[in-house]
């Protein structure tokens, strides 16, 4: 019972998001349904009573005879008129109610993957999920109204020849049933077979399609022709591609095996009443015109049966597709958010407390045991060499990821009692691996506000802090620029140091309280960096600031230091402190200083 529940909630799901993407979808899957059902019954018997018309007639000019009959003739074309219109309409809207659908759906799926939690998301078995729910939310939710359709207009076809074989004798229909209900279970099996088989397979074709990506996508082609990789992963993508057909041939196989198999059964149900049915016509028991209208009865009952069962099974393997849909929906390691305001006063205190964290997979902490406290009124500098947790230290912060272990708090209250979305509203970021947006300049830097990027002045302001004016304004259209060739041909590709400016600027001009600054001068030259070191001197002035960074000279803008190793704290406090300490932090100043040509007092 709860599987039937079950099943009649998601086909009204299914219909409601079809109707929502256009109702003239449904309502002329109906007509057709209802046409396509009823249409070869009719014709096949007008067709019995043109034939029985005529052979009554022979030799007989009347008008009366020729108007009966033109009218029969004119009723069948009719109705191959009117199928072909019907259908032919229902497919032109169908493509447009499809894209539609598909949008609609794609939304539903991008909002609650924002609720998802990262942990959740590293794991290959979610991204498997989303592959196959993006793969077949855009086609299977038509697939299956249209298959059900077509299903009630085979049984209402099944249903008029029914009539007409019982007319003849039930025993003869009876037989037809029997031998036809074979290929109707093991369509179904086989459909079973199939789902479990593309769904063993996911990661498969994930892969697969990764390498693909790999050898066509602009992003890595300058590295894949260095390295001369394209025949290495188009090998191996032909590989797994193989791997992959030779396990579906083997599924298609048996299909066919047991097609031709059923088939065979069904139609000796069909061969045997048609002997009969002709004995009885030779015999002058039957008419032409009856033997006309009970041979087309059965042969078309038993394609109609054959039809039915492929559309169940094809059904069947939609609704095993839009499970996906719903299990995708149901997910319930999501992220966890109060409804909690920040305060809006510019002083906070952050704190760890005893927060320690690993990665999903990982018997390694990422973070172990980090106690800090810090006013956010502060610059706060974040240091340590790759690998030490500075990064995972600014995604527990944002809520990316929360501690294994221990808790971060705000004002002494947890971050989890916080509303998620103002939470990372109040930080303005700068993520080291941040996107190279396909747009404007204008919309590249206002996407760090979205509600204020009509603001020309602050968008300039922005740019003007983060040192990104200066080229900018030697762009021929300035502001308007388009970057990035990925959509325009006239856009202009940044250098690495100059995507990092418009990705800061982008920070700046956020609304967030407290900038984190993730590696900011990674992609910067010796030259650069100085430059940027004094707009980092600037930016600190205006805003609160966290740095994280393994360059150590940029720990003097810092009223407070934290240095990390291996995920531990080893030493905090400010640049005077820590240089007279002699320890950790003061050998690799001294180590970056040397090598900058600089000296330590």
């Amino acid at each position: 019972m709860n599987a039937i529940k079950d099943y009649i909630f998601k086909l009204g799901f299914v219909f409601k998001e079809i109707f929502k993407a256009g109702s003239g979808v449904f309502f002329l899957s109906i007509g057709s349904m209802l046409i396509t059902g009823i249409s070869p019954v009719v014709a096949t018997y007008l067709t019995a009573e043109l034939i029985d018309n005529l052979g009554q007639n022979v030799g007989n000019e009347s008008s009366v005879v020729y108007l009966r009959l033109l009218i029969i003739l004119f009723s069948m074309l009719a109705l191959v008129v009117i199928s072909f219109a019907t259908e032919s309409v229902k497919t032109v809207i169908c493509s447009v109610a499809g894209l539609k659908l598909s949008h609609n759906i794609e939304n539903l799926v991008a909002e609650k993957y924002q609720t998802i939690k990262q942990e959740r998301i590293d794991d290959p078995a979610f991204l498997d999920l989303q592959s196959n729910t993006l793969n077949k939310c855009g086609t299977e939710p038509l697939n299956l109204m249209d298959g059900l359709f077509s299903m009630v207009a085979s049984l209402i076809s099944i249903i008029g020849y029914a009539v007409i074989i019982i007319k003849l004798n039930v025993f003869a229909f009876l037989a037809i049933m029997i031998f036809t209900l074979p290929i109707m279970i093991f369509k179904r099996k086989y459909q079973g077979m199939l789902f479990r088989f593309f769904n063993d397979n996911t990661m498969q074709m994930r892969r697969i399609w990764y390498y693909l990506s790999l050898i066509t996508d602009p992003e890595y082609t300058n590295e894949i022709r260095s390295f001369r990789l394209y025949d290495y992963f188009r090998s191996k993508r032909k590989e797994l591609f193989n791997n992959f057909i030779n396990g579906n041939s083997k599924i298609a196989v048996k299909e066919i095996i047991i097609s031709i198999l059923t088939s065979l059964v069904s139609m000796l149900g069909a061969i045997l009443v048609g002997a009969w049915l002709i004995k009885n016509t030779v015999a002058g028991e039957v008419s032409v015109s009856a033997f006309y209208l009970y041979i087309t009865a059965i042969v078309t009952i038993v394609t109609k049966l054959i039809a039915l069962a492929n559309q169940i099974a094809a059904n069947s393997k939609s609704m095993m597709f839009i499970n996906y849909i719903f299990e995708f929906m149901r997910e319930k390691d999501t992220i966890e958010s109060q409804n909690k305001k920040v305060k809006e006063q510019p002083v906070h205190n952050i704190c760890f407390e005893d927060v320690s964290f690993k990665y999903t997979g990982s018997d390694n902490y990422a973070l172990k045991n980090i106690n800090i406290n810090f006013n956010t009124n502060n610059t706060i500098c974040l240091v340590g060499e790759n690998g030490s947790g500075k990064s995972t230290f600014v995604k527990l912060l944002l809520r990316i990821y929360d501690p294994t272990h221990g808790r971060v708090l705000l004002d002494g209250i947890d971050l989890k009692e916080y509303d998620i979305n103002e939470l990372r509203a109040f930080f303005g970021v700068l993520f080291q691996d941040y996107i190279k947006f396909s747009d404007s300049v204008h919309n590249c830097i206002g996407f760090g506000n979205v509600d204020k990027i009509h603001d020309n002045q602050e968008i300039e302001k922005a740019a003007e802090i983060a040192g990104a004016s200066e080229f900018i304004e030697n762009y021929k259209n300035k502001y308007d620029t388009n970057l990035s060739k990925m959509f325009f041909n006239d856009a202009v590709e940044p250098s690495g140091g100059q995507w990092q400016k418009i990705a800061i600027s982008r920070a700046v001009f956020s609304d967030a309280a407290i900038l984190v600054l993730d590696e900011p001068t990674a992609a910067l030259d010796p030259k650069s960096e100085v430059k940027m070191f004094n707009t980092f001197k600037a930016i600190s002035e205006l805003k609160s600031t966290i740095i994280i960074s393994h360059r150590m000279y940029i720990t003097k803008l810092a009223d407070k230091i934290i240095l990390l190793d291996k995920g531990a704290l080893i030493e905090e406090g400010n640049f005077e402190e820590l240089i007279n300490l002699k320890n950790e932090f003061y050998k690799m100043y001294k180590i970056q200083a040397d090598s900058y040509s600089m000296t330590v007092e």
